[in-house]
């Protein structure tokens, strides 16, 4: 368990090296914490002093259920801010904090370099604390039933604020739905409206780290491999270090691992374009871009990727490798999320399009989440077009009932 002083110490060994490497990670705000602080940070998407939801508290339940069990462990937090915030699990020993460090740096360097994170507010956390401010001032103002089911129904739609990485004002493009529901929708108080745009806001701040988390993570498990190698350790460091790298990069059936499969994409662009074709790939891809450049055939193995059946059984023994990397690119797009755009806004009917690719939407949850949108921001019938079992489904909501006509 490093002191901060000792961390600092591991700080001023790897950034000399990290810099002659080629990171450029800028300030980063190094702080140690509990281990139950990382996981409140972790339940609210990453971001310190966001307002309050109660969905945030189901997402820290199940956390610290799967930390209490030893599933998962949170070593450390990097916060994309101005500068950055690293928030490291006080817990470990000072051989992983070495390790860790070098991790951070990398993150670091990703967010400052990678393109979807240029037009981003570079202070975020200062943002996320007026949100909170605001909101619990609506609280006070409106009640929490008001405030609750606003976000509730924000929320849903909050995975369709547009595709794009690029920036955008609100409600410009079909595929930004909660923007076009924020410029469009009738019958919203102002308050409402507002809330509306600050929910956007932070979607929009989150929406690349979701289509980057391999490219992320894989870039900084690169780098802090490649750090380590150059850093004078001692038996203890290196047996540390490597036990806990192994962790890191495991592989664990049915689960997809983006440390190991981001590592080996980098691996793959270091070996066929050097630090070059490294830095280009972190500056470039997303995670469906990554794997499409640099992820062959060759490395499904490595990876110890199989495609599971409905039943969860791994059908590896019948794979080719081409239908693994395949599956694995429809997984990663949109970052596993469907694609729905606004089709048209027909009166006081908003008519929304599912993009089918293969995969249904679940019917179980879909009435819930279209009564969300219809009853409390729409504010009248929301309609929504798809495909099931390969059947076209027009389901529609009102508020109060839910319709399913066929074909």
């Amino acid at each position: 368990m490093p002191s901060q002083e000792e961390l600092e110490e591991l700080i001023a060994r790897v950034w000399p090296k990290a810099e002659a490497l080629g990171l450029d990670p800028g300030y980063v705000h190094f702080e140690l914490v509990d281990q139950e602080f990382i996981q409140l940070v972790v339940a609210h998407g990453g971001l310190p002093l966001r307002y309050g939801h109660w969905s945030f508290g189901q997402s820290h339940k199940r956390i610290k259920t799967a930390y209490d069990f030893r599933l998962t462990q949170v070593y450390e937090l990097v916060v994309h801010h101005e500068p950055a915030y690293a928030f490291i699990d006080r817990a470990t020993s000072s051989q992983e904090a070495l390790l860790i460090v070098a991790h951070v740096l990398a993150h670091a360097d990703f967010f400052r370099h990678h393109r979807g994170f240029q037009f981003g507010p570079p202070d975020m956390i200062n943002r996320a604390a007026r949100h909170r401010r605001q909101m619990d001032a609506w609280r006070r103002r409106y009640g929490d039933e008001a405030v609750d089911s606003l976000l509730d129904a924000a929320h849903v739609l909050a995975d369709f604020t547009g595709d794009s990485l690029l920036l955008h004002a609100i409600g410009e493009s079909p595929d930004d739905v909660l923007g076009m529901v924020w410029r469009y929708a009738p019958r919203l108080d102002d308050w409402e409206r507002e809330a509306l745009m600050l929910t956007w806001r932070e979607a929009r701040y989150f929406w690349p780290q979701q289509v980057t988390k391999i490219a992320n993570e894989g870039f900084a498990t690169f780098c802090h491999n490649a750090l380590l190698r150059e850093l004078a350790l001692d038996g203890g460091e290196a047996w540390e270090t490597a036990r806990l790298n192994a962790r890191i990069v495991r592989v664990t059936p049915s689960q997809l691992n983006p440390y190991r499969i981001g590592y080996l994409c980098y691996r793959h662009a270091y070996e066929s374009g050097g630090w070059a074709a490294v830095w280009q790939a972190r500056q470039v891809y997303d995670d469906v871009g990554l794997v499409r450049a640099f992820f062959s055939e060759d490395l499904v193995a490595e990876a110890g990727l199989a495609v599971f059946s409905a039943a969860g059984d791994p059908e590896s023994g019948r794979d080719h490798p081409a239908k693994v990397r395949r599956q694995l690119l429809q997984d990663l797009d949109r970052a596993g999320l469907p694609r729905v755009s606004v089709e048209a806004i027909d009166g006081p009917e908003l008519v929304l399009r599912h993009h089918h690719d293969g995969r249904d939407l679940d019917f179980q949850e879909l009435p819930w989440a279209l009564k969300q949108v219809a009853e409390r921001l729409w504010k009248g019938p929301v309609t929504l077009l798809t495909e099931r079992q390969r059947v076209r489904h027009r389901v529609t909501h009102d508020g109060r009932e839910w319709r399913d006509e066929v074909g």
